[in-house]
């Protein structure tokens, strides 16, 4: 197995549901400060910061310092096609709402 890459690690960094979350939301963006990410993945800021230095450390994220802000992004494309081929595979999400209906449905647009 010392030959084959060990695409373990970068399974269990993505397989988290609150890093995921935050994956996730840097998808669309060019970066966000970890109290962001922290709202988005639903936890605390403290929770936040072990998770993102995890990402940061298995490349998955980069990270950069503007005066006393941090703010993280994907690390490069390869990452973020990684995540959305993920996605093609994953369970549908469940529908609850309208609103919940609708992004789904304008996520699928914006894929295809």
């Amino acid at each position: 197995m010392g030959s084959r890459p060990d695409f373990s690690f970068v399974a269990k960094l993505m397989a988290d549901s609150s890093r995921a979350a935050m994956l996730e939301a840097l998808l669309d963006l060019d970066g966000l400060p970890a109290s962001e990410l922290a709202k988005r993945a639903n936890i605390s800021l403290q929770t936040a910061s072990g998770h993102l230095t995890k990402l940061v450390e298995g490349n998955l994220l980069s990270m950069e310092k503007h005066g006393r802000h941090r703010y993280f992004r994907i690390a490069h494309a390869d990452v973020a096609q990684a995540i959305e081929m993920l996605t093609v595979i994953a369970p549908p999400p469940k529908i609850n709402s309208l609103k919940d209906f609708s992004r789904a449905k304008n996520i699928q647009i914006a894929r295809t």
